[in-house]
């Protein structure tokens, strides 16, 4: 039981990031006459919480090595939950039409965008493959942290990617659709296709400049662009998979990202040593926040590893029901744990399924590249299916649920951790912004060629 529960700590502040974070819940910030507007949201403030007390030097060296690979296991909820909406929609996606799947390819630009910049101009490390691969949503915390870990140079990436949309992502889609409409050169159809790539705070703001300009068409815009943002919500988590983070990784080698990295990091080590700074100096200036060396993981059983991985799905789900009561209740719509605690099973079930999906598969295939939250979705979207038995119970519980609560305990999780990526974070801070910003361009240009090409191909426009 001791050894069950050394880690008290890292759950302690958790618990207490996000029911702090949720209670403070979302705030809205306007500019130039509410035309353009952001929230920050609370899986931003857990982040912040981190930083400052790993700062202060309150959060251990070792409590933040612990709490590291709970990140990868709390994000399983939020893969279940997301792949819970696909099969109820599945007729609504095939009614979509050509142009609002194909143009979904388009999120393809995103890496032809940001990753050059990312190697050429700021020679980031692997930090370029999270932050350059997508828009960097829920879906892709989501798979980055299950594939690499979100306290690798990718997650350092996709985090960094994330609250740079968090924070800037509203406000930039806003003007950049407004110079897009200037250009003339796409339809309000394919240009409302492509504000849908992203968020929903995203989605309107790239949509808020186009029924300004086309209020005739607005009932059209909306439609074109909930579509749109339907169809990325349940796709982009297999076009990441199977598309974007190959192609990413593929471009990266390419380009000789680690090469131009490493030189970039001698030159300045050069520089330092140049200017005589102390070895000694240095740590006293870091403190705890930097580690060269981190603790070895101890060797653990199979069956130790399930106990662990049951232990962290029980504690964050108990989180995530009690980020969701704080989240619903302020919306006048409380939904306390008892209510979603039945969300909570239900969703258990594909996970655990997918687990030992993933667990059998790597058993006879260990070379295969595939994460267990693939089949966690492909469970999760199953059982959301018309057919499948319990299918209305199934979504109408989940439903209960939402995603954002479903982050806050992720990233509580990653602001424990964070403390000892402050320096890489540090380092790569205005890359990874300018990295992410040259993603949304990306999207946003990719999807609207393609929307613009379909639609007049089809004779929609």
């Amino acid at each position: 039981m001791k050894e069950l529960f050394k880690d008290w700590k890292v759950h302690l502040f958790c618990f207490l990031f996000v029911v702090a974070a949720e209670l403070i819940g979302i705030r809205p910030f306007s500019f130039f006459g509410g035309k353009l507007t952001f929230s920050l949201l609370p899986m931003l403030y857990v982040l912040v919480f981190g930083i400052v007390l790993a700062l202060l030097k309150v959060i251990p060296k070792k409590t933040m090595h612990m709490a590291s690979p709970y990140i990868g296991i709390a994000t399983m909820w939020l893969i279940a939950k997301l792949s819970t909406t696909i099969g109820p929609n599945l007729e609504a996606i095939i009614k979509a039409g050509p142009a609002l799947i194909l143009q979904e390819f388009g999120n393809l630009g995103t890496i032809f965008f940001s990753v050059p910049i990312a190697i050429f101009v700021f020679k980031m490390g692997r930090q370029t493959i999270g932050a350059g691969f997508s828009n960097s949503r829920e879906s892709s915390l989501a798979l980055v942290g299950s594939m690499y870990g979100l306290d690798s140079p990718e997650g350092q990436g996709v985090m960094g990617a994330y609250v740079t949309g968090t924070i800037l992502g509203t406000i930039f889609c806003g003007l950049m659709a407004s110079a897009t409409i200037a250009t003339g050169l796409f339809h309000p159809y394919a240009m409302a296709m492509a504000a849908g790539t992203g968020s929903a705070s995203m989605m309107a703001a790239g949509m808020g400049p186009l029924v300004e300009a086309f209020p005739d068409m607005a009932t059209e815009i909306q439609a074109y662009a909930a579509t749109s943002n339907l169809l990325s919500t349940v796709d982009s988590l297999y076009l990441s998979l199977f598309l974007a983070i190959p192609i990413t990784n593929w471009l990266y080698k390419v380009l000789k990202g680690d090469e131009r990295h490493r030189k970039a990091k001698e030159q300045r080590a050069a520089r330092r040593a140049a200017k005589q700074i102390e070895k000694s100096q240095t740590k006293e200036e870091s403190g705890n926040l930097e580690d060269e060396s981190p603790e070895p993981k101890p060797q653990v059983s199979y069956a130790g590893f399930w106990i662990m991985r049951g232990k962290i799905l029980l504690i964050s789900g108990v989180f995530a029901m009690i980020a969701n009561w704080i989240n619903t209740t302020r919306a006048g719509k409380p939904v306390p744990p008892a209510a979603s605690a039945l969300a909570i099973v239900l969703m258990l079930i594909p996970i655990v399924i997918g687990c030992l999906i993933d667990d059998g598969i790597k058993r006879v295939w260990p070379k295969n590249n595939f994460p267990a939250i693939l089949w966690i979705s492909v469970v999760a979207i199953m059982m959301g299916l018309p057919w499948f038995p319990g299918n209305q119970l199934f979504v109408a519980e989940t439903a209960k649920i939402g995603v954002l609560p479903l982050c806050t305990p992720i990233l509580a999780y990653a602001g424990v951790s964070i403390g000892k990526d402050l320096k890489s974070f540090k380092e790569q801070g205005l890359g990874i912004i300018c990295t992410a910003l040259m993603a949304f361009i990306g999207t946003y240009i990719g999807s609207a060629i393609i929307a613009q090409i379909i639609l007049a191909a089809t004779g929609v426009i």
